[in-house]
């Protein structure tokens, strides 16, 4: 590929951890430069099939509990009336669904399309939701470019259907907008845009004062000390440093900020490549299919893994769920709160590396109740 990343280089941060005063971190001294990747323009589809109208799903609402949720929403009254009056039952959610047009869509505020979309994500029946595109980011212009990136007209279609929630901006409308702009180049360059993921650049420095065992214990896991002494010795005192990805297992090596090439084997799958195949394997030299079926997976992670409380190392499992231990995302613990995360089962969603806190924050916008807790293999 001739261009797998777009490198923004704001400023090298030095990371130094939730340790007690005084201590050092057994993974050395990090720094860090933001990101920003984004797939190559071939992997993007031409989007060819029609746009089907948009149909908002709520499950296990009456509609009393739905109209008190559009008024709390902050809905007109007008337009609660309209909604309400294209809601119909839907006998297999005991709730209601909606087709709420591309008037109606259009008519919401960024605050009440936050507060709506916010409710629908919740549900896999609203994918649009549930699977939106998002972006930390302070403004729609960090997101999307100026326009040498995306014209006016284009702009002023998109703008007004993002939406914020915390950090993160959003948008769920993308059938709205191909319905108005309609297949081609300016589609793709903008789905393109959207799709980009802010990921950092890591690296390790190495002083004649660290500890150079320890640091090879450290990031040496995995019976790999033998490989990791060489190259932290390479650089010890010189004023070099060296990428976290040098110091990594193989596999996690050679898929870093990479997108899948997907072959036509890839497609008899049950999935693609997603976030547990992404952690099982991570010190598998050859990866483990059987991880792609979320249940191997998960039975893999209740055998063979346990769970552990504070002092992370390198290769723990991060796992996000409910209270209820309904697992929705798994990543890899790297040092310092980082982890190597593929944020999606698609093809598009590359493998990266990422501040746990912004990991979270897209799931703190769509979940109530969630924990992060960690868990490591037995054998390690």
């Amino acid at each position: 590929m001739s261009r797998v990343w777009k490198t923004v280089l704001l400023a090298s941060i030095c990371l130094s951890g939730s340790l007690l005063a005084g201590q050092s971190a057994p993974w050395g001294e990090l720094a860090i430069s933001p990101m920003v990747i984004a797939p190559p323009i071939e992997y993007v589809p031409v989007e060819t099939e029609p746009v089907k109208a948009a149909r908002w799903h709520f499950p296990g609402l009456t509609p009393e509990a739905l109209g008190e949720f559009l008024t709390e929403a902050g809905l007109s009254p007008p337009a609660v009336s309209r909604m309400m009056g294209l809601a119909q039952p839907e006998p297999s959610t005991t709730g209601l669904v909606v087709e709420p047009g591309g008037e109606l869509i259009r008519a919401l505020t960024p605050d009440v399309r936050a507060m709506i979309y916010r409710r629908l994500a919740k549900s896999p029946l609203n994918y649009d939701q549930a699977s939106a595109y998002y972006f930390n980011a302070g403004s729609i212009d960090t997101w999307l470019g100026g326009p040498e990136v995306t014209s006016p007209g284009l702009r002023a279609i998109v703008d007004p259907l993002i939406y914020r929630i915390g950090d993160f901006l959003y948008l769920a409308d993308i059938k709205e907008v191909l319905s108005e702009v309609g297949p081609g180049p300016e589609f793709q360059t903008l789905v393109r845009r959207l799709l980009r993921q802010q990921s950092i650049f890591v690296t390790l420095s190495v002083s004649t004062e660290d500890d150079v065992e320890r640091l090879e214990e450290y990031w040496g896991r995995g019976g790999r000390r033998t490989d990791i002494r060489p190259l932290l010795e390479s650089v010890m005192g010189d004023g070099q440093s060296l990428r976290i990805s040098e110091l990594l297992p193989d596999l996690p090596r050679r898929l870093l900020y990479r997108f899948p090439k997907v072959r036509a084997i890839d497609l008899e799958k049950p999935q693609l490549a997603n976030c547990f195949w992404t952690a099982l394997n991570f010190f598998n030299d050859t990866p483990d299919d059987r991880f792609l079926d979320v249940r191997v997976a998960m039975d893999t992670l209740k055998s063979d893994y346990f769970l552990v409380h504070g002092h992370q190392q390198l290769g723990d499992i991060v796992v996000l769920s409910t209270n209820a231990m309904n697992v929705f995302h798994v990543a890899v613990y790297l040092a310092d709160d980082l982890v190597f995360t593929k944020n999606g089962s698609f093809s598009l969603a590359p493998w990266i590396i990422m501040p746990l806190d912004r990991l979270k924050g897209p799931y703190a916008g769509k979940i109530d109740d969630w924990k992060v807790t960690y868990y490591r293999r037995k054998d390690l």
